[in-house]
């Protein structure tokens, strides 16, 4: 029996095929899935929806030393059986027809019991920053929260989390950067309701390497929300980030203060 190339060549093309529609099947139906329990929620009686729209402007000192603007907005549902927040944030900066700064982070998350004394949660993140020196950051997590103590106007809570990170980097120190690096996620989270309009929010997180204690993020969040109408807020920020290791010619920390007008409804 002869055997040529050519039908080697073909016997390849046809498990490509075979292959590829399999994946294509398989997608397929996580996607309907998807969708099923997307529909489900929506329908649920018991379930509460909220959208949120904000326009604002921004001061950087890091990184970036100007001032950008930023738009926001996402999806939440919120009940004792299951949260989910999908969000984004598009910050941008040009002047004189020339670009100083940009990113985009796409974030979901899933919250399981979020009003029991323990709840588990799921996420992943999305973030691009070439001033930062991203391509693009990929980060999915798994953890557990703890609520410390709450009521109607607080809530004190804490987490510990996994952390899997994939990183392509613009410019990177091959000697200390890793494109995939596994963390711990440390979180402290509080919401306080100060008066009927106006409510306090902090969160700090502490994410160091499982395989290099020199590798750590640390990021914190402060923020005032006052209500000025029905559906319009108010909303005074202070950010702090911090990366030990960083790729050539990128600071290690930036310090962001903003204001922005929210939406919701």
């Amino acid at each position: 029996m002869r055997f040529s190339f050519g039908q080697f060549g073909k016997k390849m093309y046809f498990c490509k095929r075979i292959k590829k529609l399999y994946y294509y099947n398989k997608m397929r139906k996580i996607l309907i899935l998807t969708i099923m329990v997307v529909a489900t929620l929506t329908v649920s009686a018991q379930s509460k929806w909220q959208y949120t729209f904000s326009l604002g402007g921004e001061y950087k000192s890091g990184n970036v030393n100007t001032f950008t603007f930023n738009n926001k907005g996402g999806v939440e549902r919120n009940d004792s059986i299951l949260a989910l927040d999908a969000n984004y944030a598009i910050v941008y900066g040009q002047k004189d027809h020339v670009e100083y700064d940009k990113s985009l982070t796409g974030n979901l998350t899933f919250d399981i019991w979020q009003y029991n004394r323990v709840s588990p949660f799921v996420s992943a993140t999305y973030y691009n920053n070439k001033y930062k020196g991203f391509e693009y950051k990929l980060s999915f997590l798994a953890g557990a929260k703890y609520r410390l103590f709450y009521n109607q106007n607080y809530d004190y809570s804490i987490s510990a989390a996994y952390v899997y990170e994939y990183v392509d980097y613009f410019t990177t120190n091959t000697t200390l950067m890793e494109p995939q690096v596994s963390r711990v996620s440390l979180r402290f989270k509080m919401r306080h309701k100060l008066n009927e309009g106006i409510s306090l929010k902090h969160i700090t997180f502490y994410m160091p390497s499982i395989t290099n204690l020199g590798d750590y993020i640390v990021t914190s969040s402060t923020s005032l929300s006052s209500q000025l109408g029905k559906h319009l807020f108010l909303d005074l920020n202070f950010k702090y980030e911090y990366h030990s290791l960083v790729p050539d010619n990128v600071q290690k920390q930036d310090i962001i203060t903003s204001v922005t007008l929210r939406m919701k409804f």
